[in-house]
C-alpha cells in the first residue's frame, strides 16, 4: 500500500488491517521494557513477516541471542494465539541457540499441544535444553505427557523417552 492511499477514505479498508493472510500481529505488552527489550521485541514481531529471507532470519537469531531474549520469547509463545505464529516463535528459541532450560516444562507441555508444527518445535526445544532440570519438574513433565491425549503420539513418545534419559 502506498502512503497517499492511507489519507484517501476510499482505497483504505481497515479491515485489510485484520486479515491474517496479508499481515501477522502480535501484541507483546512493552509496560517497562527497556530500551533493549523494546529492540528484541520489535525482532520477534519481525520473525512472523512471511517474506524473510533465510539470512535475515539468522541475523534476527544472532541479536536475540545476544540480547538475551529467552523471557521475551517465551512470552511471546504465550501471547501467539494462531498455532502458525507459536510455531514460527517457538522455532526460534532453539535456532537462537539459546538455552531454554530453565523453561523446560513450559516447553514439554507444549509438545501436547495439538498443533504439529508448534509440537514439533517445542520436542526440539526441550532436546536442546542443555542444563540441570530440577527433579520435579522432570516428574512434572513425565506426568503432563503420560496423560497426554495428544494426537501426536510420536512425538509424545519422544518426549516421554527425552525426560526419562534425564531422570537421576
Amino acid at each position: 500500500m502506498k502512503i497517499d492511499e492511507i489519507f484517501d477514505d476510499e482505497s483504505f479498508d481497515p479491515k485489510k488491517l485484520f486479515d491474517e493472510k496479508q499481515y501477522s500481529t502480535l501484541i507483546i505488552n512493552r509496560d517497562g521494557f527497556s530500551k533493549k527489550q523494546n529492540s528484541s521485541a520489535d525482532l520477534i514481531e519481525s520473525l512472523l513477516q512471511k517474506d524473510l529471507s533465510r539470512a535475515e532470519n539468522e541475523a534476527i537469531f544472532k541479536s536475540l541471542k545476544e540480547s538475551g531474549a529467552s523471557r521475551l520469547l517465551v512470552d511471546s509463545i504465550k501471547a501467539a494465539e494462531d498455532p502458525a505464529q507459536k510455531a514460527v516463535l517457538t522455532a526460534a528459541c532453539w535456532e537462537t541457540g539459546l538455552d531454554f532450560t530453565e523453561h523446560f516444562l513450559f516447553f514439554a507441555e507444549l509438545v501436547t499441544h495439538p498443533d504439529f508444527p508448534v509440537a514439533l518445535e517445542a520436542l526440539s526445544v526441550v532436546e536442546s535444553c542443555e542444563g540441570t532440570i530440577p527433579q520435579h519438574s522432570l516428574a512434572k513433565a513425565l506426568e503432563i505427557a503420560e496423560k497426554s491425549q495428544s494426537p501426536n503420539q510420536e512425538l509424545i513418545s519422544d518426549l516421554i523417552n527425552n525426560i526419562k534419559s534425564r531422570i537421576g
